[in-house]
């Protein structure tokens, strides 16, 4: 059974990429229609932990948000891994408000909704721009877009590129990798474990930071900005303003909720 559900976890989102390839929509709209079957695959996300953090929220409504986010997602990594960066271009709503950013500032980044959508971003901005990504951030490969792997054995060169890119420029960051030094910051009843490198670039560099999310809506990808966090000299503060921002964000919108977040989470 353990590995019926496994092989089923895996090929329905593989399909439906393939099924995408040729009409996304019908891909999308088939998702919706599997998205309960395909639930019995995965025991994530646990009710008991969704009802602590929403108590006064319907707990189906937002399984099924999440549930629908999570293999939607997985369609369009499937979808990526076959065409490239190019067919997310088509989903995202282009957004005014981060085409009018003034560098030089961080663009923070969260692991909730499609974050594969969120490197189309770079190609809207103004000036340079260093993304900063792990395997699963795919950007396209506009003129003034910089690609680095940020992994354990570059990460020393790798800020040190961010630094000098923010004496004129961008950099696009997730805030939440899953291997990084921490800040523990307050978020909902307990703690967020954030990656210190954004911070101590925004602090180093003196610039704004504007936390920056995907949602699905419909079947086009949406993003979210907020409002530029000032640069501060202390990392923690700045850091704890990025998770106000992220617990405000899911309040409103507790579907977006997402593994990487609670695995960051403490108490």
């Amino acid at each position: 059974m353990a590995r019926v559900r496994a092989l089923l976890f895996r090929a329905v989102p593989r399909v439906l990429g393939w099924v995408a390839s040729w009409w996304p929509r019908i891909a999308l709209l088939t998702s919706d229609a599997v998205v309960s079957m395909w639930a019995w695959t995965t025991s994530w996300p646990s009710r008991a932990v969704l009802r602590a953090l929403f108590p006064t929220d319907d707990m189906s409504r937002i399984e099924r948000r999440i549930r629908s986010t999570q293999l939607r997602t997985q369609i369009l990594a499937s979808w990526i891994r076959r065409h490239g960066a190019g067919p997310a271009r088509g989903l995202v709503r282009r957004h005014e408000a981060i085409a009018r950013l003034q560098p030089p500032m961080i663009l923070g980044t969260f692991h909730v909704g499609p974050v594969l959508a969120l490197g189309v971003i770079a190609e809207w901005l103004s000036a340079e721009t260093l993304v900063l990504r792990g395997p699963q951030f795919a950007a396209g490969a506009a003129e003034n877009v910089t690609l680095v792997e940020g992994t354990e054995q570059q990460r020393a060169a790798t800020f040190h590129r961010a630094i000098e890119r923010l004496s004129d420029g961008f950099v696009l960051v997730a805030l939440d990798p899953r291997d990084a030094p921490r800040i523990t910051v307050p978020f909902f009843s307990g703690t967020l474990r954030l990656a210190r490198g954004p911070f101590a670039m925004a602090r180093i560099r003196r610039v704004p930071l504007v936390p920056v999310v995907a949602r699905w809506d419909g079947h086009a990808i949406e993003l979210i900005a907020g409002d530029p966090l000032p640069p501060s000299d202390d990392e923690t503060a700045l850091a704890a303003a990025a998770a106000r921002w992220l617990e405000g964000y899911l309040r409103e919108w507790p579907g977006e909720m997402s593994s990487r977040v609670l695995e960051l989470m403490e108490g």
